[in-house]
């Protein structure tokens, strides 16, 4: 239980990421959840005590932490542990039982070698996640296509004037193997396209927040990262994908087509002695309450908004 004399935004402010620990407020477990800061909801969220650890993909950690910070108010007896890594950190974490919430861009499926490892994992689709492009600000384009981008990032096209900008070396910055978010970057653009052996880019990092660093502070330089980080440093630019704004109306109608589920997987076997807390938690973060606003003020889009919906081979068909 953290000290009350460390406020939550401090704390995870000092943890930087790699481990904020905060308090995870509970209005009540199951489907009668009383609001926050009633009675009931007190009494159902004193019962409760512990830590869990949630690991994994950086694209939507931000939005975890805003959500235990909430929580931590009413329920200063529970705590989750929000570490990063990335998606494959996530699964992994998840499959051997490290974390009782494994964080993922991409479906558990893509990340395991054998099938058996995904027996006794639960799905939770939480939010959908959009994506695209961002360049250094002084980058002289707004918009790319497709095909443009799949060439950047092979290799192929290594100037910017060959993508109608002023001439001078294309820096590709990646995220690393493992990164839910590279993947669901290259399913979209590359789309089976195979990555020569050959190219490398200037630099690949682990975490979506170093990336928009790197970007910023290193000239005609290009990546990717979710819509949640675009106004988070006036040195880099998003820029449309063949002549499609990156925004979250156009990604629910299904115009833009780089997207992901941001899933948190846990267990049906996990034990009960943080089984209780783990069921809480995603029940809160599905609520209502919190997908009309904390979801969507944090730059994520509700499951419930989407017009079309995406299986595991990428497939994009119409909500019915």
């Amino acid at each position: 239980m953290l000290n009350t004399s460390c406020t939550r935004r401090s704390f995870l402010g000092l943890a930087g990421g790699v481990a904020a620990f905060a308090g995870l407020g509970l209005a009540g477990c199951g489907g009668n959840q009383a609001p926050a800061g009633s009675a009931a909801g007190s009494d159902a969220a004193a019962s409760l005590s512990g830590t869990i650890n949630c690991g994994g993909a950086t694209s939507f950690q931000p939005l975890i932490e805003a959500v235990a910070e909430e929580f931590y108010i009413d329920n200063p007896d529970v705590s989750i542990a929000i570490s990063g890594g990335g998606s494959g950190d996530g699964i992994s974490g998840i499959v051997d039982g490290s974390l009782q919430i494994g964080r993922s861009d991409v479906f558990a499926e893509e990340k395991v070698d054998d099938e058996s490892q995904l027996e006794n994992l639960v799905d939770n689709q939480v939010c959908i996640v959009g994506m695209g492009p961002i360049v250094n600000a002084n980058v002289d384009i707004d918009d790319i296509t497709t095909e443009q981008l799949a060439g950047i990032f092979t290799g192929e096209i290594t100037d910017w004037s060959e993508v109608g900008g002023t001439a001078g070396t294309i820096n590709v910055i990646n995220r690393e193997a493992g990164s839910g978010t590279r993947a669901t970057f290259e399913s979209a653009v590359l789309q089976g396209k195979e990555v020569p052996a050959g190219f490398t880019p200037v630099a690949e990092v682990d975490s979506s927040g170093t990336v928009v660093e790197q970007v910023a502070a290193t000239e005609g330089s290009i990546s990717y990262v979710a819509f949640n980080y675009y106004d988070t440093n006036d040195g880099i630019k998003a820029l449309s994908v063949d002549g499609v704004e990156p925004t979250q109306e156009n990604v629910e109608s299904g115009d833009f087509n780089i997207w992901a589920y941001e899933h948190m997987y846990t267990r049906s076997d996990e034990d009960e002695s943080t089984a209780a807390i783990t069921k809480a938690f995603i029940d809160f973060i599905m609520s209502e309450d919190i997908q009309s606003t904390t979801v969507i003020e944090q730059g994520f889009i509700p499951v419930s908004n989407m017009k079309v919906k995406k299986d595991v081979d990428g497939n994009v068909t119409p909500v019915e």
